[in-house]
């Protein structure tokens, strides 16, 4: 096999060969170069035969590398303990999920009041091969039923079926070409309203009821659930991509409730319909107008409101409570913080409280907290006692109860499910995870600007005995979709830090820290400005001696993928290695592959010519230049990933490995059998083990055998 070019420095790897076309799109006035096209044909002998060449230079050069050993152990360490997740309560018993130390996959459990607990389904017993995973699962009020979805190789579509709770046995399913979630009880063990279609399926989303017993084929299809944004009805107007919709149902199973969206990032219609009026199958829709225009999460309590946590009007959110007969005249219950970003609420009305109550989660930069309130003025109450400063995550509760769970973590804690106890007044461990071996590590903010000002955060976790000075640093960011970067538990962090790096975590602009302004600050037209914020991260690591000046790394997934793999191209200097996974990386075809078509309202489409003009000024593939001294680069590609077609990265590859003048190598990691979701324990470990090892050989981490 030869080297792309002979001019290669020495020590340069010698590439799988592999000619750029003359591919040119004629594309908003203006020619768009691609020159690796037919590298987006995964099955053509030539790719095959490429991306073959391709895994053999990977799995060769990742053999030598010397910290591998000591990542797998760390990660496998720091992994060893059981998982739980908050419980969902029906009947008298809780559901929940439990992963082993040492289990590939999370099992569905249930427990009675005494504690006492079994496991319902566990994904490896179902599929030994390991390739399913569980997904959603929602029991019926009374919990004798439980929905459970299951998907399988990285899939996005789900199949669900329903157990029977007393004995865990199939009795009803399977129902397939199901999305996340979306299932409804109405109101006992008889029937359910279930979403089919829509990403990853055919046709768009459709809202249908199903009876237990009967056949899916059988099924009623529920009109006039998702509605358009243009229009009645629950077709797709136009060419665009069909609404998601979420349905969800009252546990007295009268208020049904649809909300649907266009996209990720755009806002969400709301509607509502009593079946005390009309019949199940056609139930009669109201939209709830008031709420047009921004993203509202409505909850129908036993009192016969509707609670809603919204962002209209509001960019870290506020609470509303409505009157489904007069809903065109909301009422703020919970306003707007000066800081917080408010995440969740949860509704306790048991009718034996002095004071029926309104649990609020809020979170400022990561950091969560639970306030207490009066449901019906929503004067605070106080706070809830946490165990430090760090993410609050899934609030849970029960449907007129006195009862709230949530999950609770920080850097060097596992998240730990708590229980609040509304008669007693306390908040205690509801089940403990275990103690994994943490290594002893420093915690801290370094706080620096972006180039027009605005002041951004770096979460950085380093040895305890290295508080300050130059370390091998691995900086990683998101920066998409409203998704916050949080302070909590995170093995790869700890397993750089325990074996003597510094792992840093950057705040940038699309993520959700600082609520939806933050986020519509760093998407679309305003993409630059979270690139141009992990850049300053990175300048401020360098310019404050916090990393060698050839010891700086960037990591991202997904849309963190294209975040790095667009600062490395924009600034690459700064960077000794670069580790993008699963990323869209050519920004002008993005749209037509994946789940591209649902992304347009964060980052813009190439139908609009001055759109294009701004994906093509980030877009990595397109800003790749001959005879630059690039980074060494990882791209990570999962085959069977729906979200995003691993073209992206071949493409990527194969136009930097052509394109480096550097020694340092472009290499591309190919997993098949997994998608973009979630996987087993062992994959995901060994794929965390290949990056952090890959930073260690370019960052300069030695490991000594007294560290971690």
């Amino acid at each position: 096999m030869m080297p792309i070019d002979p001019l290669d420095p020495a020590g340069r790897p010698e590439y799988p060969p592999v000619a750029p076309g003359d591919t040119v799109d004629r594309l908003g006035g203006r020619d768009v170069p691609d020159p690796y096209r037919a590298l987006e044909d995964a099955d053509a002998p030539a790719t095959r035969e490429w991306s073959a060449g391709q895994r053999r230079l990977f799995d060769r050069l990742r053999d030598g590398w010397p910290t591998l050993d000591a990542f797998r152990t760390a990660m496998t360490r720091l992994t060893a303990f059981e998982h739980l997740t908050s419980p969902q309560l029906a009947g008298d018993l809780a559901f929940f999920t439990v992963r082993g130390p040492a289990d590939e996959h999370p099992a569905l459990a249930v427990a009675d009041p005494s504690g006492a607990r079994r496991i319902l389904f566990d994904p490896h017993h179902h599929d030994p091969t390991g390739r399913t995973v569980l997904g959603g699962w929602t029991p019926d009020p009374t919990g004798t039923l439980v929905a459970v979805q299951t998907a399988e190789g990285g899939a996005e579509e789900y199949t669900l079926r329903v157990l029977d709770v007393a004995t865990g046995r199939t009795v009803d399913g399977p129902i397939t070409g199901c999305p996340y979630g979306n299932v409804a009880w109405s109101g006992g063990p008889d029937a359910f309203y279930h979403v089919r279609g829509g990403p990853g399926g055919t046709g768009g989303a459709r809202l249908y009821l199903h009876r237990i017993g009967e056949h899916p084929a059988a099924d009623t299809e529920v009109p006039g659930a998702a509605a358009p944004a243009d229009g009645p009805g629950h077709d797709t107007a136009g060419d665009g991509p069909a609404p998601e919709l979420d349905v969800l149902l009252g546990a007295d199973g009268r208020l049904l409730v649809a909300a649907t969206a266009d996209g990720l990032s755009s806002g969400n219609r709301v509607r509502i319909a009593d079946l005390a009026v009309g019949t199940p199958e056609k139930p009669d829709w109201r939209p709830l107008t008031a709420l047009d225009g921004g993203w509202s999460s409505p909850w129908p309590a036993a009192d016969g409101l509707l609670y809603v946590l919204t962002d209209l009007d509001a960019d870290r959110g506020r609470i509303l409570v409505l009157d489904p007969a007069a809903p065109e005249r909301p009422r703020t219950l919970v306003p707007e913080h000066e800081h917080e970003v408010l995440e969740s609420f949860a509704v306790l009305d048991d009718p034996g409280l002095p004071v029926p109550l309104l649990l609020v989660l809020r979170s400022t930069g990561g950091h969560g907290r639970i306030t207490r309130h009066d449901l019906r003025t929503g004067e605070p109450l106080g706070a809830l006692p946490l165990p430090g400063t760090g993410v609050v995550t899934d609030l849970t509760f029960r449907q007129g109860g006195h009862e709230a769970w949530f999950g609770y973590s920080d850097p060097t804690t596992p998240e730990t499910v708590h229980h609040y106890d509304a008669h007693r007044g306390t908040t205690e461990v509801w089940r403990a995870p275990g103690t994994p071996e943490v290594p002893a590590v420093l915690v801290s903010e370094l706080r620096c600007a972006s180039p027009d000002g605005t002041g951004l955060t770096v979460l950085l976790t380093r040895p305890a005995d290295r508080p300050t000075g130059p370390l091998p640093t691995v900086l990683q960011g998101y920066g998409a979709f409203g998704e916050p970067q949080v302070a909590d538990y995170y093995a790869a962090a700890l397993a750089w830090a325990g074996l003597g790096g510094q792992f840093a975590v950057a705040r940038v602009r699309g993520g959700g820290e600082h609520g939806e302004g933050w986020h519509r600050a760093g998407m679309r037209e305003h993409k630059q400005n979270g690139i141009d914020d992990f850049l300053a991260a990175a300048r401020a690591l360098h310019d404050r001696g916090l990393c060698p000046p050839d010891g700086l790394g960037a990591f991202g997934q997904s849309a963190g993928g294209l975040l790095v793999a667009a600062a490395a191209t924009q600034r690459p200097g700064l960077f000794a290695a670069v580790a993008a996974t699963a990323a869209p990386l050519d920004m002008a075809r993005y749209e037509l592959s994946g789940y591209g078509p649902y992304w347009t309202d964060e980052f813009g489409t190439r139908e609009d010519p001055e759109e294009l003009g701004r994906l093509l000024d980030y877009s990595p593939y397109h800003r790749v230049t001959a005879g630059t001294t690039y980074p060494a680069v990882l791209l990570t590609a999962f085959e069977d990933d729906a979200r995003v077609d691993p073209l992206h990265a071949r493409k990527m590859c194969a136009a930097l490995q052509r394109a480096t003048s550097s020694a340092r190598p472009v290499l591309l990691r190919q997993e098949a059998g997994v998608g973009h979701g979630a996987r087993a324990r062992t994959g995901r470990l060994a794929y965390f083990a290949d990056v952090l090892a890959f930073q260690a050989e370019y960052l300069g981490l030695s490991v000594h055998s007294d560290r971690f």
